[in-house]
Parts: C-alpha cells; structure tokens; sequence
C-alpha cells in the first residue's frame, strides 16, 4: 500500500506494484501517475478539481473506492464509475445520490456488495426507488440518517434480499425510528439472511431491541453503542435462547456504566468469539453462573472492585474464571478506578492462575496496578510464549519501567510504556 502524498520520483518507482492507495491531498503532478494494479483507492480530502476526477478515472480496475468529504456528483462522474466492473466495495460521503443521478446511481448498486453511506446534513429529497432488486448487496452502511428518510432507507433494505450486515449511525433521537421499521420487516420474514447487525441503542427501549433479536435467527454479531438507559432496561435472561449462534458482541456504553450485562452473555453464548463490554462487578462474575464461551479469542472487559479490600480477595476469583478460557489471543486487561480498585498484574495478586493462556499474543492493560517486577517478566516469558504486544505502564518507577521493558524487546515483545 502506498500513502499520498510522497515524492513523485518514489511513487513512480513503486507504481507498477502498487494495489492500495490512501490519498490526503493530492497535488497535480502526483495526480498525473498511474497505477496499473490498483485494487483499492482511498480519498480522504475534499476534491474538486479536474484533475481529482482524472485520476480517480484513469483507475477502473478497482474494486474498492472511499470517497470521504467529497462533494462532487455530476453526471459525467457516475457515467464513468459505471465503467467499473470491478466495482464492489463503495463508500461515498456527503454526495447526493438519491437526486438527479438515482438512474445512474442505482445501476451501479446493483453490481456493490458492500456499500457505506454519509448522509448530508439536510439529508436526502424525497424519491421512487427503482423496482429492481439489489441481490448482490451484502452489507449495507448509513451513518447521520435524518428521521426524514429512515422510510427510504427502510424501502432500499427491501430489495436487498441477500443482504447479512448492517451499520446504522443516526442522532439517538431517531435510533428508534429505525430499529421499530426494521423489526416489522425481520417479522414480515424479509432479510433472511442478516446476521451482524451494529446499531446506535441509546434511547431504545429494550422491547424494541429485543423484538429485533428474537427475529434475527442468523444472528452472529450484535454492535450497540449503549447508555444506562438501555442496560437497566435489557433482561438478557430472556433472551438468551437467541443467543446460541451468537460469535461477536461488543457493546460500547457512551459514559462509564457498571453493569451485569457481560456476566449474563458469558453464561449464556458457547459460540462466543469476541466480547466489549462495560464495567462488571467483581463479585457478580465469582458468584454468577459458570462461563461457558470456553472459545473466546478477544475480550475487552472491565472488572470493578468496591474497594482494595475487596480486589486482593476476589482478583484470584476472577483470574480462576479467566484461566478457562484457553484460546484467549488477545485480552485487554481493564481496570476501573471509577468504580473503585484496580487489577493487580502480579504473581502475589493471583497473576500466575493465567498459566493455561498459552495462545495470548496481545495483552492491552488499562488501569492496573503498576508494580510488576522482574518475578512477572520471568513468568510471562516462560507461560505467555505467543505473547508479541504488551500496552501498559509495567511499574510507576521510570528506571524499573524501562529495564522491564527492554527485557520483554530483547524477546521478541513489542512494549508500549505508559498509557494507551
């Protein structure tokens, strides 16, 4: 992948290899080269001249193009992207395609599988879809939806019949609009196929959410930016039969949340491959149910302890748990001084119960207690051994910090010192 801008006389060297392009700005003389390979190109400015169109033109051999903060949507410019056959990822942003160029528009959705939307400030006019069927659209992207048009955007996931994920980004005051049409058209039986769904949650009620998991029978992925709102609200205990199949949740709290949320999905998915989560209690997690996601890979998760007090007894409680899930690759170890104390990444502390994570290549510690010494980089050597990123402060003095952290370098560890 090549990055613009860089000197003209270096990008000409590469040209004839090069398959991916990111451009900020773009000056006329690097616009006037061509990449004969070129897959995948990323515009990341606001373009306007006429040699920007020439040289997003003089490449029809890509099947990726993002357009951000691009303005430009005349005719000529949608006659040439149909000349792109090869055309199947499309992110375009702040262009109105659903006005005069809807004809042009819509031939060129029909070849897309996957296409990300930005909508205008003022959104889009009020238009007639064509009657066709999108039938290779698989994912679908809309991001500042006005409430105005959430019917249009409803009537285009209509004739996506095969569509299997989407991105909806909207104020929070017109989430529910959304998710409420989209659950009578999962109950309707239509959009079969839709497994990932990622979703802003804020101020939907739980009945709603849950109407549209209960008809999501292929249901894999579940993104939700969350508030308290929704988590007081959400009985997950009912839900859990639909949650068999269910492989990625991440859920994104917009302020600092405890919750008992992530202990109810740990006891409730095998399938379970990847978990965000806000903050749970300690106690919550050594006194619930047995996890049974034995084949979780990523976890981001927050433990809150009450008081000091509290972590020295229940940490090795929770580590015990932790030590279950042996094909963990990545663990962001979070802590939360908001709600209290702080996890202790040390072998006195309970650190050596996590001997059974052998398959650990990156760990990311938010909020620990930092006063790991030479005893822990000996253990992590000798029982993390796949372990390649280490990201967090290892000890509060600087002099230690930095000898701790040459040791796991000259092993083979990338270190990040201080915080995330």
């Amino acid at each position: 992948m090549i990055k613009l801008p860089e000197s003209t006389a270096l990008i000409q060297r590469r040209c004839h290899v090069v398959k991916e392009v990111t451009v900020g700005s773009l000056s006329q003389e690097n616009a006037a080269i061509r990449f004969p390979k070129l897959s995948s190109l990323e515009l990341n400015a606001e373009f306007g001249e006429d040699f920007h169109i020439q040289f997003v033109m003089a490449h029809p051999t890509i099947t990726r193009l993002v357009m951000n903060d691009y303005h430009c949507c005349q005719p000529p410019f949608w006659d040439a992207l149909l000349g792109f056959h090869n055309l199947r990822t499309l992110s375009i942003s702040s262009l109105e395609i659903f006005g005069k160029n809807i004809n042009k528009v819509w031939q060129l959705f029909m070849r897309l599988e996957r296409l990300d939307i930005q909508v205008q400030y003022n959104g889009f006019p009020e238009v007639t879809l064509p009657a066709s069927e999108l039938s290779n659209i698989k994912h679908l992207g809309v991001n500042g939806c006005h409430a105005s048009n959430v019917p249009l955007f409803i009537e285009f996931l209509r004739r996506c019949p095969g569509i299997t994920s989407i991105r909806w980004r909207s104020t929070k005051y017109h989430e529910q609009t959304f998710l409420s049409k989209l659950s009578t058209l999962l109950e309707a039986h239509e959009l079969l196929y839709l497994e990932h769904l990622d979703i802003g949650a804020r101020l939907i009620p739980a009945d709603i959410l849950a109407k549209v998991i209960r008809n999501m029978p292929q249901i894999t992925t579940l993104s939700l930016m969350v508030s308290g709102y929704v988590h007081n609200m959400i009985d997950f205990a009912t839900l859990e039969p639909y949650f068999t199949g269910l492989r990625v949740m991440e859920l994104f709290p917009e302020n600092s949340l405890k919750t008992h949320m992530a202990q109810d999905i740990m006891s409730s998915c095998p399938l379970l491959e990847k978990l965000v989560a806000p903050c749970v209690d300690a106690a919550v997690v050594t006194e619930g149910r047995p996890w049974v996601c034995l084949g979780l890979k990523v976890l981001e998760l927050a433990f809150c302890f009450t008081s000091p007090n509290t972590a020295s007894t229940l940490q090795p409680l929770v580590f015990d748990r932790l030590s279950k899930l042996t094909r963990l690759e990545e663990w962001h170890i979070v802590g939360s001084t908001r709600h209290g104390g702080e996890v202790d990444l040390r072998i006195q502390s309970g650190l050596d119960k996590l001997s059974t994570l052998r398959q650990l290549h990156t760990v990311i510690a938010y909020d620990v207690v930092e006063m790991m010494g030479d005893a822990e980089v000996d253990w992590i050597l000798d029982h993390w051994k796949c372990l390649t990123v280490f990201s967090g402060k290892m000890n509060t003095c600087d002099a230690v910090g930095k000898a701790l952290r040459r040791r796991m370098w000259d092993h083979g560890i990338s270190v990040f010192g201080g915080w995330v």
